[in-house]
């Protein structure tokens, strides 16, 4: 299924004091950091961005330095992010079946994660990355009173990118311009046109730019995981329960796609368990793959693990310690 992805990055940056989208963080513009991951992964064939029409030029360029042989295309916002998100989606070439969106000033997504939303995708099932709300909300009134205090297991926080088959988000969008609703966010769109919409676990570390502190947060978690540049790839952690019969193609399986085996632990009485560590960009279809083998008694979980230098022909590394 081929994907579009949006990059909205059309804000005034009121709250934090500039247009923000060009604003450099641990030593790239920001909004690179997010283009860069997208037009990384084989899933998506078009990026859209979304910018102010003053910041069109510096936007291109930037992008022409960036994307590669991946298409793009820069195109001015409106005066709403929903909007900004319906000039995008016309610009989303239609071989593209599905979309996503996501927030320009959220330059820590990770590639795992975006995937995590895309793959449960589907006609009337649109999803978006969202985080457990930690603290407790409470309700409060014009006057500052209390008036009541909702249930913390309930609550998540909605982060970006949102996904949907481009004809639902079309519809979607439509839906608004026509009945003149506005929403925060496209997954509220979704919901409002009847979609399922399920919130699926990202990570609190891809939080929004919204204030100077925010940058300073973001520059110092960036240059934790990586220096800019292409050089450098997502590894994650791939745990997995086998049959013993197995052990020899899954092994085979994760090696063929660059990986290294970590572990074998056979002293288990229903199973063998497997740890490997293989890049986000080939991990691409492996439980699928493991679920068919396997006649679906495998148990497979995949989570990020570090960045590594990027060696196309060597096993992975794992993590230094």
């Amino acid at each position: 299924m081929l994907w579009g992805a949006i990059i909205v990055a059309a804000g005034h940056g009121t709250r934090f004091g500039e247009r923000k989208q060009l604003v450099e963080v641990a030593g790239a513009p920001m909004l690179a950091w997010s283009a860069r991951l997208l037009l990384s992964m084989t899933e998506i064939s078009h990026l859209i961005v979304v910018t102010e029409a003053q910041d069109g030029d510096a936007v291109r360029q930037l992008m022409t330095t960036i994307a590669g042989e991946k298409p793009f295309e820069v195109i001015a916002g409106g005066a709403t992010r929903q909007a900004s998100v319906r000039a995008g989606l016309e610009a989303v070439p239609e071989a593209c079946v599905a979309v996503l969106v996501h927030d320009g000033a959220r330059p820590l997504l990770l590639a795992h994660d975006a995937r995590n939303a895309m793959k449960v995708v589907a006609d009337g099932t649109a999803s978006l990355l969202a985080v457990p709300v930690a603290d407790t909300i409470k309700v409060v009134d014009a006057k500052g009173q209390v008036t009541r205090t909702l249930d913390r297991q309930e609550l998540w926080a909605a982060q970006t990118p949102q996904c949907a088959m481009a004809r639902d988000l079309r519809r979607a969008h439509h839906d608004a311009l026509r009945n003149g609703t506005t929403a925060n966010d496209d997954a509220t769109l979704l919901e409002r046109a009847g979609l399922q919409v399920i919130a699926v676990a990202g990570s609190p570390e891809n939080f929004k730019i919204t204030v100077p502190a925010d940058l300073a947060r973001a520059e110092l978690l960036l240059r934790e995981r990586a220096p800019w540049g292409p050089e450098r790839e997502e590894i994650l952690l791939v745990e997995m329960f086998v049959e013993a019969k197995l052990v020899a193609a899954v092994c085979g399986d994760v090696e063929a796609r660059g990986g290294t085996i970590d572990g074998i632990e056979r002293d288990l009485p229903d199973g063998v368990a497997i740890r490997a560590y293989v890049s986000s960009e080939n991990v691409a279809g492996f439980e699928e793959r493991l679920a068919s083998v396997s006649g679906g008694r495998a148990l497979c979980t995949t989570h990020f693990s570090h960045f590594a230098q990027r060696h196309p022909h060597d096993g992975l590394a794992a993590p230094s310690v």
